[in-house]
């Protein structure tokens, strides 16, 4: 329903999609990602949501907009399709469908970290959207990829359930599907970022499992009818390292193709550490990257994951200048950004959330039982940020929480954190975030 969507998606939706609409809306086409970064920033300046274009006042304020590169006349246009909207949002919703835009407070923190304002305006998705901020490692390959190799990915997709990391894939064939399919099969979470067809995957046998049980997310910053474009594929690559702590190339095509352009994008940017198989009939492409900084990953067994996915020691300085910039110790910190857009554009953004960072912090106040209100006060966070990293670390199983009132504490360091694959995870049953 048109209701159940926030006023800065609606805004959102009438700025950037097309709404099932082919060819132009009296001549004015959708936004880019460029131009909707350029109003954005515009809005910004002036204290303004989204929502607010919505708004008489707002459109009142429209008419200060004078950019070289976005009208407002077809800016204007675009927010008069609100018959448009409401009978798409009734097509989403009937197929299980969501949305979200910058403007929500559940939209991830990791995009607006690593992207800056060039995060997609707008993402859609099926299935436990609280996936999106509990990181994970990347797990992605060439769709040509060998029974052997397809194997590897199936080992690793439920080792990183076993210890509770969450698999991030895109959702292709081999690699992508078999890794994401072993992860949440075996009792933990996975999160495919989509080219295209949303609404097609997001009904397919593969996936139900996953979705109905709150195991999988599926998401897409296109239209959940869009066809495949290999330049959609080559875009998304980055956000499938944009939500991981970590990524493994398990087989690429050398100097071509998706694969390899993702991996070596992100080996340039150094904002994750990136892994390459380097065992057994080592693939070509895999050998290049490595060359070109990638890490060999390390060989089985593999009995902590998770050390891969520590931060370097230089990001300590994300949480301690966010702290020191607020304006009192006890002034929440938004990291979010839930007003409407990411706090700062930096050419040389963070390279991990803070999650990592403050955990410290975290585990410390939690040494006695403290409600979610008392965690925000303590630390200093926004309840959109205290309720997100609480439920990555129950699903971690660092923390636990209780009833009756909900508290959560430290977990035990001495004590088990995982019962068995698909069994109960220290209060959260089926590993499932309380």
């Amino acid at each position: 329903m048109i209701e159940d969507i926030s006023g800065n998606t609606k805004a959102t939706l009438l700025l950037c999609s097309r709404l099932g609409q082919t060819g132009d809306n009296n001549g004015a086409k959708p936004l880019s990602p460029k131009q909707y970064g350029i109003l954005a920033r515009w809005l910004r300046e002036r204290s303004m949501k989204p929502a607010d274009l919505l708004s008489n006042e707002g459109r009142a304020q429209l008419r200060e907009l004078q950019t070289a590169v976005l009208d407002r006349g077809i800016v204007e246009s675009l927010l008069d399709r609100g018959v448009a909207l409401g009978l798409m949002a009734e097509r989403w919703t009937s197929r299980g469908l969501w949305v979200m835009s910058r403007g929500d407070s559940n939209y991830p923190v990791r995009y607006k970290s690593y992207l800056g304002y060039s995060a997609p305006p707008l993402l859609f998705g099926a299935g436990n959207r609280d996936l999106l901020q509990l990181g994970g490692l990347a797990v992605v390959g060439s769709r040509e990829a060998s029974d052997d190799d397809v194997e590897y990915a199936r080992r690793i997709g439920s080792t990183c359930a076993a210890q509770r990391i969450a698999v991030i894939s895109g959702g292709a064939r081999g690699i992508d599907i078999e890794s994401m399919a072993a992860c949440f099969e075996a009792g933990g979470s996975a999160a495919g970022v989509l080219a295209d067809s949303l609404a097609r995957y997001a009904i397919s046998a593969r996936y139900r499992e996953g979705l109905i049980s709150g195991r999988l997310i599926l998401m897409s910053p296109y239209d959940p009818d869009a066809r495949w474009f290999a330049h959609t594929a080559m875009e998304r690559n980055k956000l499938i390292y944009g939500l991981s702590d970590a990524a493994l190339v398990v087989t690429s095509a050398a100097e071509n193709g998706g694969t390899w352009s993702g991996a070596t994008e992100a080996i340039e940017h150094g904002r994750i550490p990136v892994y390459v198989r380097d065992a057994g009939a080592t693939a070509e492409g895999n050998r290049k990257l490595l060359a070109r900084g990638a890490k060999p990953f390390p060989p089985q067994p593999w009995e902590d994951l998770r050390s891969l996915l520590t931060p370097i020691p230089s990001e300590i300085t994300l949480f301690t200048a966010v702290k020191e910039a607020s304006v009192g110790p006890h002034e929440p910190v938004d990291l979010a950004a839930p007003s409407g857009e990411p706090p700062v554009e930096s050419a040389d953004p963070p390279s991990r959330d803070a999650y990592m960072v403050i955990l410290p912090e975290l585990l410390a106040a939690l040494v006695e039982p403290k409600t979610e209100k008392t965690v925000e006060q303590v630390l200093g966070l926004v309840p959109a940020q205290a309720k997100a990293w609480l439920k990555r670390a129950c699903y971690e199983g660092r923390i636990r929480k209780l009833g009756r009132p909900a508290r959560y504490v430290a977990v035990n360091e001495s004590a088990p954190l995982f019962t068995g694959v698909g069994g109960a995870t220290n209060g959260s049953p089926g590993g499932v975030p309380s």
